[in-house]
């Protein structure tokens, strides 16, 4: 718990000295996600439907929009269903945004927080995706089939890849197999995801394929998910129609679109990066621990 309140005196320092403003936004939503590999908490509340907050992404966006400068959140988010040794349905996020970043000052802005949190948080390596992959199982993801994809992960055990999409299949075998190459000594940085990992990042413009995302990882433990935001309000309400498609074909609850959202990037979200990182995944490291329950006052099974 000292540890703990350490980092997030660090972080405040950190951004403060940054001339980064600290905001507030709700924990509970009339709108949550649409990505198909999160679920979101629903209740009911005066009669309406509601969500915690799986990230306050949306919500900070929103006061970009409406003029707010670069801005940071340290805040609790929940995720349905995420239970196990390096998932906890409660957990804590530093997020922020960086206005006119692009992936390179966000990658090193993220590090240079790591490292003022811990000095052992250093960096050892900085690799594209296509080259992870290529170091790791000698192969280019790009020029694999479903087909190829599926045996290569029925490979590394999953019991059903016939029944998963491409980007459930990259998902799966870059965490059992790509991520157990990464450096034991330091931090990994990864970036150019495929368009199929994208998110609400921006397609990137050299290479169509790819979006400008990326994520740091201790070992093979990620620790940050950041990437150069989507501003085009057209292409986001695209990918989420694209979203609901992929949750009704998976058989998932259906979620309404973010109007909000969708209203204040269309007013004009200013170009801009963020960064998520996982403050209890920080202590995992920092404490080589192996379940996330070590670093809680209290885990999902003792609230």
């Amino acid at each position: 718990m000292q540890q703990r309140a350490c980092l997030l005196a660090r972080a405040r320092e950190y951004f403060q000295s940054q001339n980064v403003l600290e905001v507030e936004t709700p924990l509970v939503s009339a709108y949550t996600v649409t990505e198909p590999n999160i679920e979101s908490i629903n209740f009911q509340l005066e009669g309406l439907d509601k969500y915690l907050q799986t990230s306050p992404e949306y919500a900070m966006k929103r006061l970009l929009a409406a003029g707010v400068p670069d801005c940071y959140q340290i805040c609790k988010a929940f995720r349905l269903g995420e239970n196990g040794p390096r998932h906890n349905p409660e957990f804590t996020l530093i997020e922020w945004y960086r206005r006119t970043f692009n992936l390179q000052l966000m990658i090193e802005d993220t590090l240079s927080l790591l490292s003022h949190l811990s000095t052992n948080l250093n960096v050892s390596t900085v690799v594209s995706y296509e080259q992870a992959w290529q170091d790791a199982l000698g192969v280019s993801w790009a020029e694999l089939s479903d087909v190829h994809l599926s045996e290569l992960a029925s490979t590394q055990g999953c019991v059903n890849s016939e029944q998963l999409n491409t980007a459930q299949l990259l998902d799966f075998i870059f965490s059992q197999a790509v991520s157990r190459h990464f450096s034991s000594d330091g931090l990994t940085v990864i970036y150019g995801y495929p368009i199929t990992q994208a998110a609400l990042a921006q397609n990137n413009i050299d290479q169509p394929n790819t979006v400008d995302r990326f994520e740091v990882f201790f070992q093979d433990l990620e620790l940050a998910n950041g990437y150069v935001e989507l501003t085009d309000a057209n292409e986001l309400r695209r990918r989420f129609e694209k979203d609901l498609v992929t949750r009704a074909a998976m058989g998932l609850p259906l979620v309404a679109l973010d109007q909000r959202l969708l209203a204040a990037q269309q007013a004009g979200l200013p170009a801009c990066a963020g960064v998520a990182v996982g403050l209890d995944r920080v202590l995992m490291a920092l404490n080589s621990s192996q379940d996330i329950g070590q670093v809680l006052s209290f885990d999902w099974h003792q609230a």
